[in-house]
This record gives structure tokens, C-alpha cells and sequence, in this order.
């Protein structure tokens, strides 16, 4: 049975997923109990010829603040125990994101991952580190996926402030993303050192280039996002089932380090 292992930063995020796919929490082997991740398993089976195995990992609330998790260190965490403790097929960043109405963003538009994932607060100006730094890795190439549903596609950059400095949106324009958020680059490079393909499903909480405020836009929006994020997951999961010898025919698109 093909198997689709989601990394969610928060837990509001995937509650609404975690219960319309009736996921199960899975106790972790004894390793897992020093760190805050959840991890939630379940089948998702439309009929007897379209199922997967689902996981969502979390990466859990933070001990000593007690607010989730977020940003790349967790995600990788949470990317790397997923990969190793069940081995899917495929990987999946999803959450929410900022974006820019100069390229046709809204509130709740959901988009697909596009060729790359890059970082824009990774600056390290020396030889090799600066490609390093930027990161371009690789996507699935899920653009059937996105005529399929209806769905825009867009480069994803991650970085670690949930504000800005101009350094970051110059970067963010220079890799030609249109999502700007906290996870999905560590997921990619996790995905791309251990083989596991990754593509990632995005919706906006916040317009960069309006509403410069991100943190109050973030949490005014962030019940609109999750329900958008919530309703195309699901469609995504039952389009994967119904046809997952078709999908994973696509290749991951080229690698685009010369082009970085």
C-alpha cells in the first residue's frame, strides 16, 4: 500500500485533518518520548482499489514555552524521525504561508509547490556556502496534480522570522517564490538527503506586499487558511488514491542548482 506522510508545524493546522481522516495517535518507541513530537497514523481507503497509508507528524509543543513548535529546526526533527520510523513514498509540507498580491495571491488560495524550495535568511556570502545557504532543493513535479484540482502552483521559501527585513523579500524575489513561510525548505532538504520525494501544499494567511503586518494578519486569517488548507488537502489525498500508479509516473523536475 503506497504510503503519504504529512509534516504539519502546528497542531491547529492538522486538527481538522486528523479527525475528517480519523488518524490514530501512535505512541513512539522510547526514543521519541524525550522529544514533543505527535504522530498520527491511519488508512484512507475510498474503495477497495484506492487506498494509502496516511502518517501526520507534528513536531509538538515546546517544553519550556509551551507554544508549538515552528520554524525549520522542528520541521527537519519531525521530517527525519518520519522518513526513518515509516518510510513513505512520498513527503508532504503542509500549512499555511504568506504570499503577495502582486502575483494573484488572496486569503485561503491554496498552491502546490512548484520546481524548488529555497531559504531567504540563510546568508552566508562565501563560496559554496552561498549556494548551500540558498538551498534549491528539488520538487515533485505535481503540476497534473494542480489542472487536476484546480490549484496555482509556486516556488516556496522558508525562513525563521515570522516578519521581514528587505534582505528577505529581495532574496524571496530572486528565488521567483511566491510563498514565504517556516517549514517546508527543511522538509525539502530532509527529502532530498534521504531520496524521499516532497511536494508541499500551501494556503495564505497573510498579504506580504498590502498588509506588511504579518503576525496580526497572520492570526486574523489563520482560521480561513486552515479551512481552505483543511478542504484541498483532502481532495489532494483522494485524487493520490484514486490514481497513485499515475501520479508518481511524474519525475522530479530537474535539479536547478546551475540556475540558482
Amino acid at each position: 500500500m503506497p504510503k503519504l506522510s504529512l509534516i504539519m508545524a502546528m497542531e491547529s493546522e492538522a486538527q481538522g485533518l486528523i479527525d475528517a481522516l480519523e488518524l490514530k495517535r501512535l505512541v513512539p518507541r522510547p526514543f521519541y518520548e524525550r522529544l514533543p513530537l505527535k504522530f498520527y497514523h491511519g488508512i484512507y481507503q475510498d474503495c477497495p482499489t484506492a487506498s494509502l497509508e496516511l502518517t501526520i507528524t507534528i513536531p509538538g509543543k515546546d517544553r519550556r514555552y509551551q507554544v508549538d513548535s515552528i520554524g525549520t529546526e522542528p520541521a527537519a526533527v519531525a521530517a527525519f524521525a518520519t522518513v526513518t520510523e515509516f518510510q513513505p513514498d512520498i513527503l508532504v509540507s503542509a500549512g499555511t504561508a504568506g504570499s503577495f498580491a502582486k502575483h494573484g495571491a488572496a486569503i485561503g488560495k491554496v498552491y502546490l509547490s512548484d520546481s524548488a524550495f529555497y531559504f531567504h535568511d540563510h546568508r552566508i556570502p562565501l563560496p559554496g556556502w552561498d549556494k548551500f545557504g540558498k538551498g534549491a532543493y528539488p520538487s515533485l513535479d505535481v503540476s497534473h496534480l494542480a489542472r487536476e484540482l484546480t490549484l496555482s502552483l509556486g516556488n516556496i521559501s522558508s525562513g525563521n522570522s515570522l516578519d521581514f527585513v528587505n534582505e528577505d523579500l529581495a532574496a524571496i524575489a530572486s528565488h521567483g517564490a511566491v510563498l514565504k513561510e517556516m517549514e517546508a525548505t527543511a522538509v525539502a532538504w530532509v527529502g532530498y538527503i534521504t531520496g524521499t520525494p516532497i511536494f508541499a501544499i500551501k494556503s495564505v494567511t497573510d498579504l506580504i506586499d498590502t498588509h506588511p503586518d504579518s503576525p496580526s494578519e497572520f492570526q486574523k486569517n489563520f482560521t480561513t487558511a486552515v479551512i481552505s488548507l483543511t478542504e484541498k488537502t483532502l481532495a489532494i489525498i483522494d485524487a493520490l488514491a484514486r490514481d497513485w500508479q499515475g501520479f508518481t509516473r511524474a519525475t522530479l523536475l530537474q535539479d536547478i542548482d546551475s540556475n540558482s
